[in-house]
């Protein structure tokens, strides 16, 4: 059976579309009418989620003197880590106010927590699921606290090679019955030669009870649906109002117009994969009535002609035996006269010993 998650009603996996998460982070820059704009254009682009993230400074950063160097705008900038988090964050209040809103666009709301406290908080809240960054892919005590809380858990797995990525889903199966596992790669923005996109294929062969998807940070809007086509079932993807705000993820995310892009490719990729079935569609069934040659009368044939090449050739028509069959009707002899032009049918045959 094909490893399957729930979100709220929302399943995903095999037998599913692909659930596209639309990644607002901390894009909004601290302001909820921002936050709103972000969840209007995730709707439109038609992503199954909004997505953000939730922190609180002071939980997240131990040196108050870091520099956090990011480029913005043009430019390369500058400035406190910790000032730098405590301006992106919301309070619990933006926060009710914010998912009430995706609620009444009729968008689901997720985001990545980042600590116990904003657990606790987005639990009383009423999050349907967790989401968890590359950053904190190795911090089992996180993950195994939010793996108690019952909810789904979707974490991305950047940075980590293969035996980590044994230990850390490992543990993780026996504790959460939804699991979501992203392909990831945590540079930003990611090249094309950076993606690797042919791990999706060999970590669902590795671990084949788990949903795995792919949180992009390419450029491209293609990538994703490229993951959908190797088996990815769920896609995160970095977007922002405008690519020329400040702020350290606007240069590198995807503007609406993208976002928009990104999600036809990956309805296109899914319903482009259709079944592993080596037969005709019905559709193309009625190509093949028009487009393929049949066995048609050279000349006029009277009853007795035996086929032969002198007696037939290849046309396309409306009726009559396919060319392909041509080997299994050559020798035999005619039961009945055709004209020329006429398609020739296997009842126009003389039956081979009494059949």
């Amino acid at each position: 059976m094909a490893a399957q998650m729930k979100i709220g009603s929302r399943l995903i996996g095999d037998d599913h579309p692909v659930f596209v998460m639309a990644e607002a982070g901390a894009n909004h820059n601290g302001e909820l009418s921002l936050a709103k704009q972000l969840v209007d254009v995730a709707k439109a682009a038609g992503a199954d989620c909004v997505k953000f993230q939730t922190f609180t400074a002071a939980e997240f950063c131990a040196d108050r003197t870091k520099n956090f160097t990011y480029f913005s705008q043009g430019k390369e900038v500058t400035e406190s880590e910790y000032e730098m988090f405590r301006r992106l964050e919301f309070t619990r209040e933006e926060w009710v106010e914010l998912m009430a809103y995706c609620e009444a666009q009729g968008i689901m709301f997720l985001t990545t927590v980042q600590d116990p406290v904003n657990l606790e908080m987005m639990q009383e809240l009423g999050l349907l699921a967790i989401k968890v960054g590359s950053d904190d892919f190795d911090h089992l005590p996180n993950l195994r606290n939010f793996a108690a809380t019952g909810l789904p858990l979707i974490i991305s797995k950047g940075m980590a090679d293969a035996q980590e990525v044994d230990k850390i889903v490992g543990d993780l199966k026996s504790r959460c019955a939804d699991l979501g596992v992203l392909h990831c790669v945590s540079l930003y923005p990611s090249e094309p030669k950076h993606l690797n996109l042919a791990q999706i294929p060999a970590l669902r062969e590795r671990h084949p009870d788990v949903v795995w998807g792919f949180s992009d940070h390419s450029r491209s809007t293609v990538a994703p649906a490229l993951a959908v086509a190797l088996g990815a079932r769920i896609i995160e993807k970095h977007f922002t109002l405008s690519h020329g705000m400040a702020g350290p993820d606007h240069w590198f995310s995807m503007d609406p117009k993208e976002l928009t892009e990104m999600v036809a490719h990956i309805r296109f990729a899914e319903a482009a994969q259709g079944s592993d079935k080596i037969a005709p569609n019905v559709e193309e069934e009625k190509s093949r009535a028009i487009m393929r040659r049949r066995i048609i009368a050279r000349h006029d044939l009277p009853a007795g002609t035996v086929l032969d090449d002198s007696a037939v050739t290849f046309k396309r028509a409306e009726q009559g035996l396919y060319v392909g069959d041509w080997d299994d009707v050559t020798g035999r002899t005619l039961r009945t006269a055709k004209a020329a032009t006429e398609g020739i049918d296997m009842n126009d045959l003389e039956p081979v010993d009494g059949k």
